[in-house]
């Protein structure tokens, strides 16, 4: 895996750098195979939309399946709200792209499926 732009002075890949999706999937675009080739196809890629509805009996940063849409979910209007509508799904693991963050609130989370706490709606400081 090759990581050039997104490592550190010393040669160590770094996990996100940037709460920017576009820098993310600039990251993307550079990761390459033991072959030396692009190891994500970004020509064929499948964008998948999700339906969520609003409940506000499902607790914060929580998605559970809808009753009503097959296929779709339910979270509190804050959790929709916080959530980046460009979440980047390379397979198995999202550890690649993952940004952990302490918000004031004491919640721990991951920003790149965040654009702000979705727990206390504080803005996420880079």
């Amino acid at each position: 895996m090759k990581l050039s732009r997104s490592s550190k002075e010393d040669g160590a890949p770094l996990k996100n750098p940037s709460l920017d999706p576009n820098q993310a999937l600039e990251i993307i675009r550079e990761i390459e195979n033991m072959a030396g080739q692009p190891n994500f196809d970004l020509i064929q890629r499948e964008d998948i939309k999700v339906q969520i509805r609003v409940n506000e009996e499902v607790a914060p940063a929580k998605f559970r399946p809808d009753p009503l849409i097959p296929g779709g979910y339910i979270a509190n209007s804050l959790t929709i709200r916080a959530m980046r509508p460009d979440i980047f799904v390379l397979g198995d693991s999202l550890d690649d792209l993952s940004a952990p963050y302490q918000c004031a609130c004491g919640q721990e989370l991951d920003v790149q499926f965040w654009k702000i706490c979705p727990y206390c709606a504080r803005g996420i400081k880079p």
